[in-house]
């Protein structure tokens, strides 16, 4: 389990970390948001391969990476489900053109703890993500609430257009996780490990959804551009089960947050908890631009 405390009840308790480790991470995603902004503002670029470093080129992962990672307990973890959703009116207020209404309307929740066994990498997000249409018939996952443990990854969903808060604190487990924002619960979703009837389907989801998202990122003269980022030619981020634990999943969203009405109070629906790990083939992480407004 993971607990972070990013704003503690008592502020003697405020954690502090490496001071070079931190400016190396910051100064790293300064580097990245940088590449992304260019590749937005240049109109004769269509897409952006693995964050502008070039293909991968099918390289294979090393199977002791892999297995190290396996058995020391590194990788992604945390719970996910997808629901039909409550109120369809609400769904759709989320929608903007270029996109449009999925065939079949879902909403998916997840809290993750991203790269378990990185000090320095490693920090927790959770999302709440409605399925939509794309122009030329594809469907992905659109981003309507996304905590986040603190103000560097707050600032890398914003210049991203999506739509990030930092909480108090966030814990991952293999059974519960939250989030608490202001004092307060804000998100759950508690697990209770049993079979599930849409298994398959489940399957379906091995990155929570995030491997195939959707985002308007804003340009400098105003205008958004959609962005749908997935994987190419095998899978860049953690593909390898190392755990996988159906269940039953109850879902908490705090009543008075606009998106609460896309599902009905006190939602139980199957879903699992993972733990995924880099094996396989290493593909490409693809942005691509899909339209503007």
């Amino acid at each position: 389990m993971i607990t972070t405390v990013t704003i503690p009840e008592n502020k003697a308790k405020a954690l502090t970390g490496n001071p070079q480790d931190q400016y190396e991470y910051l100064t790293g995603n300064r580097a990245l948001i940088d590449r992304t902004q260019k590749f937005i503002e240049d109109d004769k670029q269509t897409e952006l391969v693995n964050w502008g470093s070039g293909s991968a080129n099918g390289r294979m992962i090393p199977k002791e990476f892999t297995e190290t990672w396996r058995a020391n307990g590194q990788g992604t973890n945390g719970i996910f489900t997808v629901v039909e959703p409550a109120d369809l009116k609400l769904y759709k207020s989320y929608i903007a053109k270029p996109l449009s209404m999925p065939d079949k309307p879902e909403v998916s929740f997840s809290l993750v703890d991203y790269h378990r066994g990185n000090p320095i990498a490693r920090y927790q997000e959770g999302w709440i993500m409605i399925k939509a249409k794309m122009p030329d018939g594809k469907e992905g996952w659109y981003s309507v609430s996304v905590p986040v443990p603190n103000l560097n990854m707050c600032w890398m969903g914003a210049v991203w257009g999506i739509p990030k808060y930092v909480a108090d604190e966030m814990t991952v487990s293999t059974t519960k996780n939250e989030v608490k924002y202001a004092g307060e619960m804000r998100y759950s979703l508690e697990l209770t490990p049993g079979p599930v009837k849409n298994k398959k389907k489940l399957e379906d989801y091995k990155m929570f959804g995030m491997d195939n998202a959707l985002t308007f990122v804003p340009r400098k003269d105003g205008r958004m551009v959609l962005i749908n980022w997935f994987n190419r030619g095998g899978d860049p981020r953690p593909a390898g089960v190392a755990e996988w634990v159906t269940g039953m999943v109850k879902i908490f969203v705090r009543a008075r947050d606009p998106w609460a009405g896309l599902i009905e109070p006190n939602t139980v629906a199957p879903g699992v908890y993972q733990r995924i790990i880099p094996e396989g083939k290493s593909g490409d992480f693809i942005w691509a631009k899909v339209g503007a407004r």
